[in-house]
């Protein structure tokens, strides 16, 4: 079966760069079929600003602290992402037009009909020197000052009302900051502010499972507000402070952005404005601020028997507890992953058994027994990265927050597949079995890592291999790259190769040692044992030859002090 799906015909325009925006029509999927209406946001909508929007730098004049943390956070560089700009590419090949959907969270002159100008200006319809703001990812100062609510509906879980998702926002359409104070408004300090974003749902493709709802992609939000943390206001605020925003990007941060646009402010710069030219120590700060940020989100705990016989199977126990407000990991799934890596050596430093290693291509080496918590999403069951095509879960085991609501997780589509978490439980245990060898010498050391990457090889190899949009320095509908590359994913591919294939993060260790009792303690013994009959004959026969012979303590003691 074929499935359509109809889109109003546009233009995407974006870094000067044409995206013609056709009907998709009859495209190959899925053996559903599904009738898709044109996507319109419950937002404010394109060209509806009387005042442009405020280019950050502007405001660094005053606040050059807050400019420089905010400057150097994923969230106020991901636009450049290189990664998204991949995953873009692959989403407008798969289905024309769904770009425009999601420019509506990842670039602030969406709002200004960049998106789609229907005058044909390639620079976007009301491009104002200098035109870098276009580069300017949302959350942007200007933007979240004059923002004044957010889209709400009604919760399928308990009939309260939520924050949308999918973009639902609205702002000012004037500017009344200029030269004024700004100070926060209370939609500011909620949770909802940043679920207008961090709940994400496709409307042009139904869930395989249920029917009646848009499938679920991103569900941070959710995840968030039917659990411990969005029940007693312990917003996202509290502990992703704004303008630090710290969050779990390390090495596209530093040194991708850092390679990738070495004079990223110069413009700002050559027009006036407060700032410096290269955010290398920007990127590199808010680098360090994820990597500590993240090894607090989780613990783990070893459980291994104190000591062990011979022939004994040996089993080990290995607790994750997640510490943060969401699930972990948590938000756009594809490639994200953490999980368990267990070493078990002995008293020598020898491997004795290995779990959860990588292997030379960055790839997870699975067992029966490994657990890596991720999700996977799939076309009609079948496995898949297609972000826009997807329409079924096939796994997601990642752990929930502390007291989380089962049934409203499963009303509200952060489903669950693949564990069977209670409600409420935020933590996992894995067990591990194994034999040790006979021939090793204990006592043995067991040390259980929790890692994590924001993509795997199998999704950065994906990425490369199915991106086939060329940039505009080949003549090609993706914005050009800034390092040569034909394509946005081969681009984010050779960072990743550069960058050891992604660094894994180490967020939590744990080490345990087991006495060993066992046959590997026998050859040891019997040594000594031999040894000490040899030395006891020496001294024996040694007295035997001078016609003595040790009958006590005493007599030997004697016998030394003539």
């Amino acid at each position: 079966m074929r499935r359509q799906i109809r889109l109003r015909f546009h233009v995407l325009r974006f870094f000067g760069v044409n995206f013609v925006m056709i009907i998709a029509l009859g495209v190959l999927i899925s053996s559903s079929q599904v009738e898709a209406s044109p996507i319109t946001a419950n937002s404010t909508q394109p060209e509806q600003l009387t005042d442009k929007l405020e280019p950050p730098a502007e405001c660094a004049t005053c606040h050059n602290e807050p400019y420089r943390d905010w400057s150097g956070t994923m969230m106020g560089n991901d636009f450049r992402d290189p990664s998204w700009l991949a995953a873009l590419s692959i989403a407008e090949q798969d289905v024309p037009g769904i770009g425009d959907y999601c420019l509506r969270c990842h670039g602030a002159g969406w709002f200004e009909g960049k998106s789609e100008p229907p005058d044909g200006d390639s620079r976007g319809k009301s491009f104002a020197p200098p035109p870098k703001i276009d580069r300017e990812s949302i959350p942007l100062c200007d933007f979240c000052h004059r923002v004044e609510r957010v889209g709400e509906r009604k919760s399928a879980y308990d009939d309260q009302m939520i924050a949308e998702g999918n973009g639902a926002i609205f702002i000012r359409p004037d500017d009344p900051w200029k030269g004024a104070s700004h100070p926060l408004k209370e939609i500011h300090k909620k949770g909802e502010f940043c679920g207008s974003c961090h709940d994400v749902s496709n409307p042009l493709v139904k869930n395989a499972d249920v029917p009646a709802m848009d499938h679920p992609l991103e569900r941070t939000y959710t995840e968030w507000k039917y659990s411990f943390f969005g029940e007693n206001e312990i917003t996202c605020q509290k502990c992703h402070p704004p303008m630090k925003f710290p969050g779990a990007q390390t090495w596209i941060l530093y040194p991708g952005m850092a390679s990738l646009y070495p004079d990223v402010d110069e413009g700002w710069v050559e027009a006036g404005f407060n700032v410096k030219a290269d955010r290398s120590s920007a990127w590199k700060a808010a680098r360090e601020r994820n990597v500590a940020f993240m090894k607090r989100a989780a613990d783990i705990k070893v459980e291994a028997e104190k000591t062990m016989e011979p022939g004994e199977e040996t089993v080990i126990k290995v607790t994750v507890v997640n510490k943060s407000g969401h699930r972990l990991p948590t938000g756009f799934a594809e490639g994200r992953h953490m999980w368990i890596h267990l070493r078990v050596t002995d008293s020598e430093g020898m491997l004795v058994f290995e779990d959860g290693k990588l292997d030379d291509d960055g790839k997870i080496i699975e067992t029966e027994q490994s657990k890596v918590y991720e999700q996977k999403a799939g076309v009609d069951g079948e496995k898949s990265f297609h972000f826009a095509l997807v329409n079924s879960i096939i796994k997601d085991n990642r752990i929930p927050p502390f007291g989380f609501r089962k049934t409203a997780y499963e009303a509200e589509g952060a489903f669950i597949v693949g564990a069977d978490y209670q409600p409420g439980q935020n933590w996992d245990i894995t067990k591990y079995e194994f034999d040790i060898p006979g021939d090793a010498l204990g006592p043995f050391t067991v040390q259980a890592n929790l890692k994590y990457e924001t993509y795997s090889a199998e999704y950065m190899n994906w990425l490369v291999d199915t991106d086939k949009t060329l940039a505009a320095n080949y003549g090609g509908e993706a914005p050009a790259t800034p390092d040569g590359a034909r394509t946005w994913g081969e681009t984010t591919y050779r960072l990743w190769e550069t960058e050891a294939k992604g660094r894994p993060l180490l967020m939590a260790t744990a080490v345990a040692s087991i006495s060993y009792t066992s046959a590997t303690s026998m050859p040891q013994l019997m040594i000594e044992i031999i040894v000490g009959v040899f030395i006891l004959t020496l001294i024996v026969l040694s007295l035997k030859g001078k016609g003595r012979t040790p009958q006590s303590k005493e007599s030997l003691s004697s016998f030394d002090d003539h």
